[in-house]
């Protein structure tokens, strides 16, 4: 339990680095560039979550069945809207964290750092 706790919270602060990243870097673009690579990387991240769902959770549930595919298929179904919330609020907090990271870094800092 501790283990996937500390997955998830890795998994979110590399996730806020990179919106970090992706506003920094595209600050001076349009901001529809930033809505596109946030909502690639939060699809991205969604697709390899369930990747990793499927095969450490779902399938480890079907061993032995008659029909493996079908069983996987109608557990992994199970969590299909689960997922399509989790990458909506990710997208959401990326998208937050990137347009925060490009208000930030058009500001003039100077006064302070000192």
């Amino acid at each position: 339990m501790h283990l996937a706790v500390l997955a998830i919270l890795g998994l979110e602060a590399d996730l806020t680095l990179t919106a970090v990243v992706i506003g920094l870097t595209l600050r001076r673009r349009h901001t529809g560039a930033t809505l596109v690579a946030t909502a690639l990387a939060a699809l991205a991240t969604a697709a390899a979550i369930f990747l990793v769902w499927a095969l450490w959770v779902v399938a480890p549930l079907c061993l032995g069945d008659s029909a493996p595919t079908s069983c996987i298929a109608k557990r992994a179904a199970v969590g299909s809207p689960y997922l399509i919330q989790g990458a909506t609020a990710q997208w959401a907090w990326m998208l937050a964290v990137a347009f925060c990271a490009r208000f930030v870094s058009e500001k003039n800092l100077a006064h302070v750092s000192g």
